[in-house]
């Protein structure tokens, strides 16, 4: 599947992720992308094992969670 994916999330990391409508989803996994009639939905899992698909369109933010690693900055020599 062809994305425009800047590599934001990562398969198997843990986020919170929002909705554009103002719904929150806390602590679940990204598992990856699937094309749903012919659109590609972001995929996830609940700590419960419930699946969570999301149109990147209604997408409004990620916030990564247990990350154990140093900050890394994209832009500019920090």
């Amino acid at each position: 599947m062809n994305l425009n994916d800047d590599g934001i999330l990562e398969v198997n990391d843990k986020y919170v992720i929002g909705t554009n409508d103002g719904k929150e989803f806390r602590q679940v996994v990204f598992k990856g992308y699937k094309l749903l009639n012919g659109k590609p939905m972001m995929c996830f899992k609940t700590h419960n094992n419930k699946n969570i698909s999301i149109n990147p369109s209604y997408y409004a933010f990620t916030i990564e969670m247990d990350k154990e690693e140093e900050p890394r900055y994209i832009d500019g020599d920090y």
